[in-house]
């Protein structure tokens, strides 16, 4: 099996690359910067710029699944920019649709936003069937995105899932980028510098470690039968102040706090029924959030 990973040099992608690699399977990868010593790697690194002209004929050509990870943006530039989020990102995924559909066999595996798409709910933990309301461009953009796999799957017969991340932490994450609250407060307390906090704290998120979502990907490639959308996280929830208080307790001392005002793209509450992807795609969370903490905060020490 030959597989593409566009978006090879994020967070997830590089995660999934490397795992790739380590199961010997044939992989092309794409970044909008290649990675250093690209040449020498195991994978077949290609150039890619959603902004840009894409060649996507080029880049399916002869590859049995995608992981289309390649996002320009997050939650707070999605809402700055609302109309290049839509044209970029979306307008990417329709490339490939109409790339794909003169390639029949290929599979698509697209990383939806389990944070973003629902919006507020009464109820939780939230399962695929519940109402989609999103409260930011970044969920509307990606619900938008899984409609148009719906329309190609139905028209064309383009054999695509889309799995509804919730929040993924762990080891290589850049909170640098917006993104990662709890890596975010880890490298912060590592580093005795104050952990930035937007909001009073209630925020609640269903945080789940990287290589489970790394090995949800590789299943929802593989179960080329399973249709989407399907949730991926824990089944749990954590307020920021409950992570802020295994972390003080970690490093047995209280750890400084910056408040922030909370921003108005956040939803407050967010977590993922995951019954569905345990049935279809016979996937369940390795690792609980404690465990998945204690294993960033070694990593990082050691790094």
């Amino acid at each position: 099996m030959t597989v593409l990973v566009t978006g090879g040099g994020g967070f997830l992608g590089s995660a999934l690359c490397r795992t790739l690699v380590a199961l010997g399977w044939a992989a092309r990868a794409t970044a909008r910067v290649l990675p250093e010593g690209w040449r020498e790697s195991a994978i077949d690194w290609r150039c890619l710029d959603l902004a840009g002209a894409v060649d996507w004929p080029a880049l399916v050509d002869g590859i049995d699944t995608v992981y289309h990870l390649a996002w320009s943006s997050i939650p707070a530039t999605a809402a700055a920019a609302p109309i290049q989020d839509l044209t970029v990102n979306v307008g990417g995924v329709i490339g490939l649709l109409e790339a794909a559909r003169s390639r029949p066999g290929i599979r698509i595996v697209f990383p939806s936003s389990g944070g973003t798409v629902y919006g507020r709910s009464e109820r939780l933990p939230l399962r695929e069937t519940d109402a989609t309301r999103p409260l930011n461009a970044y969920g509307v953009a990606k619900l938008t995105a899984e409609t148009y796999l719906d329309l190609y799957r139905a028209g064309s017969g383009v054999n695509s899932i889309a799995l509804r991340i919730a929040n993924p932490f762990g080891f290589g994450q850049d909170p640098g980028k917006g993104l990662g609250a709890v890596t975010h407060f880890a490298r912060a307390a590592l580093a005795g510098e104050p952990l930035v906090l937007f909001g009073d704290g209630s925020t609640v998120r269903d945080f789940v470690e990287i290589d489970d979502v790394v090995e949800a990907m590789i299943l929802a490639g593989e179960r080329r039968d399973v249709v989407g959308p399907l949730n991926i996280g824990t089944g749990s929830g954590r307020s920021l102040t409950d992570v802020i208080g295994l972390l003080e307790r970690h490093f047995g001392r209280k750890l400084p706090v910056s408040v922030r005002p909370a921003r108005p793209f956040d939803v407050q509450a967010c977590v993922l029924d995951v019954s569905a992807a345990r049935e279809r795609l016979g996937w369940n969370p390795r690792y609980g959030f404690e465990e998945a903490l204690t294993r960033l905060l070694d990593k990082m020490a050691k790094a």
